[in-house]
């Protein structure tokens, strides 16, 4: 016992040395004990294939004495960088296009917009236009744009505001107010109260930043007469056309550049990412998956950004059609329409591979799988590598006639698409019928919405092809699109609001008049306030800062005051100081030049843009000709203060209206329209076909080799054949139900894109309790409603497959009469979900989490036994028509009624309708039998015992598939997309009761 105690180390005569020093040198020495270690093994009875417990021995990949530090070895060597002498890489900012792109811009504005007025204000010339040595100016901050497009939208803006201040700024002129303070008090109030209401966003602050500086100007000088409105307005429109002119010297800068540019890149990302997908379904290993899909991912995010870019470049080409003509900008609207439908086919295909990734083994460890990728995935690739030519070649095509060249291309997608669609029919007979499974696996669901996302990217390619061949580009259409736009949309969109405002009184209306009336309340009380505190006339700005100011909640008015505050301040400094110390008149256009050059650099930055443009507004008084002082400056900044503190305390005190409360009311608005649309979507199942309303089966694809040039006449097209060996769901025609909910969808879009501002607010609210606002639950809880619909979009085209054929199949109508009460039930628990939490959301006090957990439980287990219980009907008429045509081989006669007739009706009520009857397997009341549906068990749950057919057959040509591929792909694509929407659905709720936990800590 001593001994065992020193070699611990607790015995009095020894000392832990001992026992470092052996671990030091058995650590040093391991390499060669290893190798006696081994030959001790081989000495015992352990046989050389078993040598280690009975296993055969670990042969190792790496030595044992390889280095930890190989990280450069272990890279290839053509793929290491050259080692050089450092770098400086201080100046590599001037690289970057954006720095030059910036600069050009500025350059521009000062040269054009700034040098060249400032400089004939400073001469001071006799017999000049303007006005006031500011105005010009001014117009430019606010008129400056990078292209010609956005600059000629900001005409027409400002045309369209003018054509509304500058009348009512002449009759406050005529009326003489200046000599009355009481009438122009009255007067201004009422009159920017009633452009607050009329008017919005740019349109808004122009017309009230103008008529305040008239107003203004008529007071401070009573004796301007009614032509002083007209010269202001003239200076303006000076200072505007110079920054226009700016845009196209030295050389144009178009909108319809970008917008094509960015259209091109989304056309190749589409192609790319859809090859992408395409090549990983049958992959070597989920790692190979994984990262095939993360860089799809990168791709699909690339075109999301893309899209935000070509709206905005987009939209600021509408009024270049002076220099390209309308067409070109018809055909990009056609062509983005095009991939925002292709993208949403790529998030229905993303849902798959998301399920994949997670559960590899369902497709990788199948051998009918491996089987199904062996026949099909060539064809896969060669649809896939098709399209990404087609989507190359419409990257660059910029008119109609040059899409129709290419419908050539549109035949060959089309030819490889008909040609996968075969190969797939044969190999669902040689999988599914000659060799029959004993369970329908779970990566048939999944593989058959693989090859429905697939067929659908052709369906819409053709589709475009189809309208381009019909088109007639006609010159009135166009002229109409443009008068519309710039003139009677306002002149509706105001007709509309007065209607609303008189009949319906909702929230909407009565808010923006609110609204108006607190702009028009802080503008007039920062008058009342200047003048109390003894400001100079001359050197009135309060007001000016609210006219930019106003926002829509007090959130809004916050944020975007503290931002213009602190641009107005440092504005005021850098003024004050540059017309200080500039004595000369040169020194002062020289200054005014560099401030404005800085200012126009960042304007076009998302941080700094909106600073810029308030300091450049507010220098622009402090360092012109006229001599600045500290008194003047004081003045301005005290007035821009307490303007935008009487705003803010006004819009937060006076009715103020929560954010967070609108957030929640659009998200209710949401949920509820989604409710209906799910409701229309099951109510499919007992809708009939609209036969009566055919107009053909086929889209005509023109294959004739010729080239159609852009005087193509579509009332008299080439001869065509019609595709009769195309998918029925290219039929052409009215299916109004299905229309109707497309229009809910589409609805349910634009409502969910409305409420991303809201939540940028939402977060930036703050109330008296001190509480951490869940801004990953707000945005989880968008980006769930937004899979939701996306999952909608993806069940009503599964519907839009099956509804595309002349008639249903028997055993598919079969199919659909059994599953109508299950679907039925999935759209109560929906609606019981969606009311439930609706009630949560309007009463946050309230808590249903039990409820709302009860329901969503309901809703997963009944879309999950819809589609297992589809898998269970699928599998038993695979079987049964198998087993019915090898009995119709061995007794013609007796079974010579109807090959595709499952089985005689007095068997009916034994066969798919008894699944609902069991008694030995119900779960509740509902007539449950998910357990054994889960466990896939035989093809009839009624006959356990009953013998089972042989597992390979052999099918004479005559046998037809009681299922076509058409309804198994919309029937497997609607239940597997049912399943992941109540996914998706418990994840919201999820989100959603984190938010009001959120709200219930604030109460």
């Amino acid at each position: 016992m001593p001994g065992n105690h020193a070699e611990k180390g607790n015995g009095n005569g020894r000392r832990n040395n001992d026992k470092a020093t052996t671990i030091s040198e058995g650590l040093i020495s391991l390499d060669g004990e290893m190798s006696s270690f081994d030959d001790t093994i081989d000495k015992q009875n352990y046989h050389k294939e078993n040598g280690s417990f009975g296993l055969p021995r670990y042969v190792a990949r790496y030595p044992f004495d390889q280095s930890r530090r190989e990280s450069v070895l272990n890279v290839p060597w053509h793929l290491r960088k050259p080692r050089g002498l450092e770098t400086c890489t201080f100046f590599d900012s001037f690289r970057s296009l954006k720095f030059w792109k910036q600069s050009e811009f500025a350059l521009r504005i000062t040269l054009f917009a700034v040098l060249l007025p400032a400089s004939l204000i400073a001469a001071e010339l006799p017999n000049l236009p303007f006005v006031s040595n500011t105005h010009c100016l001014s117009a430019a901050v606010l008129a400056s744009k990078v292209t010609v497009g956005e600059g000629l939208a900001y005409v027409v803006t400002w045309t369209r505001a003018g054509c509304i201040w500058l009348p009512l700024a002449t009759i406050g002129a005529a009326a003489n107010l200046g000599d009355s303070i009481v009438g122009w008090c009255f007067f201004y109030t009422l009159l920017l109260f009633i452009m607050a209401i009329f008017t919005e966003n740019m349109v808004r602050r122009i017309c009230l930043l103008l008529f305040n500086s008239c107003m203004f100007g008529i007071l401070m000088d009573p004796k301007r007469g009614t032509v002083y409105p007209s010269r202001v307005m003239s200076d303006w429109c000076i200072g505007t056309g110079l920054c226009l002119i700016a845009t196209f010297l030295p050389y144009p800068v178009f909108s319809k550049n970008k917008a094509h540019g960015a259209l091109a890149e989304i056309a190749r990302n589409t192609g790319t990412a859809l090859t992408g997908m395409t090549s990983c379904f049958w992959s070597e290993s989920n790692v190979t998956r994984n990262m095939a899909m993360t860089k799809v991912r990168m791709m699909t995010a690339a075109i999301d950004q893309l899209m935000q870019k070509f709206h905005t470049a987009h939209e600021g080409s509408f009024y270049e059609f002076i220099f390209e003509g309308f067409e070109p900008w018809d055909v990009r609207e056609a062509k983005v329409k095009l991939f925002e439908r292709l993208r949403a086919n790529l998030r229905g295909l993303s849902r798959v591979f998301d399920i994949v990734e997670s559960k590899p083994w369902v497709v990788d460890d199948s051998e009918r799988s491996r089987a199904f990728g062996a026949l099909i995935q060539s064809h896969v690739l060669r649809f896939s590598t098709s399209l990404d030519k087609l989507t190359e070649e419409l990257a660059s095509t910029s008119s109609f006639g040059q899409i129709r060249q290419l419908h050539s291309y549109f035949v060959e997608l089309n030819d490889v698409t008909v040609k996968l669609q075969q190969e797939f029919d044969q190999a669902r007979r040689r999988l599914f019928y000659e060799n029959k499974p004993g369970t329908l696996e779970e990566f048939v669901p999944l593989m058959t919405f693989f090859i429905f996302s697939i067929v659908n990217f052709r369906d819409t390619m053709l589709q475009f092809d189809s309208e381009v061949q019909h088109r007639k580009h006609l010159l009135r259409n166009s002229i109409k699109r443009v008068v519309d736009k710039t003139m009677l949309e306002p002149i509706q969109d105001t007709f509309r609001f007065c209607q609303r405002l008189v009949t319906q009184w909702r929230r909407r209306e009565i808010q923006n008049l609110i609204e108006a009336a607190k702009v028009s309340a802080a503008m007039i009380l920062t008058v009342g306030f200047s003048f109390l505190i003894g400001i100079d006339k001359k050197s009135l700005s309060g007001p000016n800062i609210i006219a930019f100011v106003s926002g829509a909640n007090p959130v809004e008015a916050l944020q975007a005051s503290i931002v213009r505050l602190t641009a107005c301040i440092l504005g005021t400094v850098m003024g004050f100081f540059a017309g200080s110390y500039s004595t000369t008149a040169v020194q002062k256009v020289a200054s005014l030049c560099v401030l404005m050059f800085l200012g126009t650099f960042f304007r076009t930055d998302k941080d700094y843009g909106i600073m810029a443009v308030y300091a450049m507004f507010v220098l622009i008084p402090l360092d012109t000709v006229g001599h600045t002082t500290t008194e003047d400056t004081l003045a301005r900044m005290n007035q821009i203060t307490f303007g935008i503190l009487i705003y803010v305390s006004i819009s937060v005190i006076v009715l103020p209206l929560s954010p967070g409360l609108i957030l929640r009311k659009k998200r209710i608005n949401i949920l509820l329209r989604v409710s209906e649309a799910l409701t229309s979507l099951c109510d499919m199942f007992s809708e009939p076909l609209p036969i009566d309303s055919i107009h053909s089966t086929t889209i005509p694809i023109y294959r004739e080799s010729i080239t159609i040039d852009n005087h193509y006449d579509s009332s008299n097209p080439p001869d065509s054949d019609f595709l009769k060996n195309a998918s029925t769901r290219l039929m052409v025609r009215i299916d109004r139900p299905m229309l109707k909910i497309s229009e809910l969808l589409d609805e349910i879009e634009s409502r969910l894109e409305a409420t991303y501002p809201f939540m940028g607010f939402a977060r930036a609210e703050r109330g008296i309790v001190d509480a951490d606002y869940p801004q990953k639950a707000c945005e989880k809880t968008t980006y769930h409603l937004y899979r939701i619909v996306s999952l909608l979009r993806t069940a009503w085209c599964s519907w839009e497959v099956l509804r595309s054929q002349k008639h249903y199949a028997p055993d598919t109508r079969h199919v659909l009469h059994c599953l109508q009460p299950i679907a039925w039930d999935a759209c109560r628990s929906f609606q019981r979900f969606v009311g439930m939490l609706c009630y949560s959301l309007r009463n946050p006090q309230v808590s249903l989490e039990m409820e709302l957990i009860q329901v969503v439980l309901e809703l997963i287990q009944a879309t999950e036994e819809l589609h297992l219980r589809k898998n269970q009907m699928m599998l038993f008429i695979i079987c049964k028509s198998v087993e019915k045509h090898a009995r119709d081989k061995k007794e013609p006669g007796f079974f010579a009624a109807d090959v595709t007739t499952m089985q005689s009706p007095t068997h009916k009520g034994n066969g798919l309708m008894a699944l609902g009857g069991l008694g030995r397997g119900r779960v509740d009341d509902g007539g449950s039998i998910l357990p054994l549906l889960r466990k896939g068990t035989n093809p009839n749950l009624q006959e356990d015992n009953s013998p089972k057919p042989p597992e390979s057959v052999s099918l004479s040509d005559s046998f037809v598939m009681p299922i076509t591929g058409a309804d198994a792909e919309g029937l497997h694509s609607f239940t597997l997309s049912m399943q992941m929407f109540a996914d998706e659905t418990k994840r919201l709720l999820m989100c959603l009761e984190e938010m009001l936990e959120h709200l219930r800590k604030k109460m």
